[in-house]
């Protein structure tokens, strides 16, 4: 049954790669059950203009579809519930992507059709081959119709130091402010 389980629909996504796709069981206490589809894509310009050693894409971006079964109706508890459970993931995730100096700076709420998506944004640094960058990361928690749609996405913002001419290949495809308008249109676009 977890398998069946569609993954979220997205808005069109220019310059984006799949890059990875997987089910999971997140908790089961007796006949309670959260399950997640997850989608996870990479930024094909900046890995090609910058390949990493490591393989492990550093602008990304997930989106999942979570459900609860046996089905609950959305209140703000659960949705509280949700969102906590999530950034802990999230930072999580950054982490084993190489972000660290990890920090929340604030959360804000976006309309989205009939809901309200809570949105958490994040600072962090990142080093990739051998540059220092400031990075920005956010999630988004949007219920919907008995379920919670998740997109999480971080990308770099500001070269700090580091090996010039690496850095220079990077200033090319940094553009934070694109990267946050489109973050904001999957939100508002995810199904």
């Amino acid at each position: 049954m977890a398998d069946s389980l569609a993954p979220p629909t997205l808005p069109p996504l220019e310059g984006w790669t799949r890059v990875d796709e997987s089910t999971d069981r997140l908790y089961q206490f007796g006949l309670v059950r959260v399950t997640a589809r997850t989608v996870v894509y990479e930024d094909e310009a900046i890995r090609a203009q910058v390949p990493t050693p490591d393989d492990n894409p550093w602008r990304f971006l997930f989106a999942s579809r979570l459900v609860i079964r046996p089905r609950t109706p959305s209140s703000v508890a659960l949705t509280r519930l949700v969102r906590n459970g999530a950034t802990t993931e999230f930072t999580s995730r950054l982490r084993n992507r190489g972000f660290t100096d990890i920090r929340r700076l604030d959360s804000r709420t976006l309309g989205v059709r009939n809901e309200t998506a809570d949105i958490v944004r994040y600072a962090a640094t990142i080093t990739v081959s051998g540059v220092e960058l400031t990075a920005d990361a956010s999630l988004a928690v949007v219920p919907a119709d008995g379920e919670f749609l998740l997109v999480g996405s971080a990308y770099p913002r500001e070269i700090v130091g580091g090996d010039e001419e690496t850095a220079a290949a990077l200033r090319e495809c940094l553009d934070p402010e694109r990267f946050r308008d489109e973050f904001v249109e999957i939100v508002r676009g995810i199904k």
